[in-house]
């Protein structure tokens, strides 16, 4: 399957089922590895440090937008990074939209094989806009033994007219 529609596959997978708490219980370590990408995001983001920010992610990165809409007709592409794009990103993104504050909570992990999904809830403000429970759900993909970011949706945003 290309890796677009596999991406794809996971996004919908994301918004279609409920993204219910984990249930009580032992975390897995594949779990816990995948969620701690995500924490280490936000706290590279929130660091503000470059070389934090490209370590988690993956080889392409993918940003779709729900234009505050949990219904797939409304969906927007934000972006798509692979090679020198993603490489240079960090350096416009974090500083450009600095500072970022934000606090997540985790409400759904789903693994499958080399995929993750990991679902939050984030309140938090960058200096574009703010946020308040707003629901994100990150992609990663597993490469070389390490979960990668390779992609994430954020439902409350559209794209600048």
């Amino acid at each position: 399957m290309p890796a677009c529609l596999a991406l794809r596959c996971l996004l919908l997978a994301a918004v279609l089922y409920p993204a219910t708490a984990r249930t009580a219980g032992a975390v897995s370590p594949d779990s816990a590895a995948a969620v701690a990408v995500v924490e280490e995001y936000n706290d590279a983001l929130r660091a503000g440090s470059l070389e934090r920010v490209r370590a988690v992610l993956g080889p392409s990165l993918i940003m779709f937008n729900g234009a505050h809409s949990g219904d797939p007709r409304h969906w927007e592409v934000h972006m798509y990074l692979s090679g020198a794009d993603l490489a240079t990103w960090p350096e416009r993104f974090v500083p450009g939209a600095a500072p970022h504050a934000n606090r997540l909570r985790v409400l759904r992990v789903n693994l499958r094989g080399n995929a993750a999904l990991v679902v939050t809830e984030e309140t938090g403000r960058n200096k574009f806009r703010q946020w308040s429970g707003e629901m994100v759900t990150y992609l990663l993909g597993r490469d070389g033994g390490q979960w990668r970011l390779v992609g994430y949706f954020l439902r409350d945003i559209e794209n600048p007219k």
